[in-house]
């Protein structure tokens, strides 16, 4: 049995294309802080988006709150979104592991690049809902979520 990812790489890919914010811009606000672990390496930079609602997620980066660019040291990365207002948000990420600035799969859709979303949703056949990766923030402070890297 095949289990074909290509909707993921899809999404991922969009997300790369949403334009870039430097992540120490945001660090000095409250806001949400997503912490990446499990990087195969330290190559390339970490791509975060934040999304504030399920319209278009996770495919239409049209919808996105906010994307970030970060650095991996140590096979984690860390992206701050600041001045985030309350509510349910989700995030998305992907490794650029190669620096080209967009989310790579092969010809079927498959990933050859690591991705990961907020709760640590799993795809499975497709894109985790919306639903499946929404935390709530209250819009005081700094939440952390905590996300592990996945490689196929």
């Amino acid at each position: 049995m095949r289990i074909r990812i290509r909707p993921v790489a899809f999404a991922l890919l969009l997300i790369a294309a949403a334009s870039p914010a430097r992540a120490g811009d945001a660090a000095k606000a409250d806001g949400i802080k997503v912490e990446v672990t499990g990087f195969r390496n330290d190559k390339g930079q970490l791509g975060c988006s934040l999304w504030p609602g399920p319209e278009g997620f996770p495919r239409d980066d049209s919808h996105i709150l906010g994307h970030i660019w970060a650095k991996i040291q140590g096979n984690r990365g860390e992206c701050v979104f600041g001045g985030v207002p309350a509510g349910d948000y989700a995030v998305t990420l992907f490794h650029d592991e190669n620096g080209n600035g967009k989310f790579d799969s092969n010809f079927i859709g498959y990933p050859l690049e690591g991705y990961g979303f907020s709760n640590n949703a799993k795809a499975q056949f497709k894109a985790p809902s919306f639903d499946e990766t929404k935390f709530h923030y209250d819009g005081a402070g700094t939440k952390q979520i905590s996300v592990k890297m996945i490689y196929r």
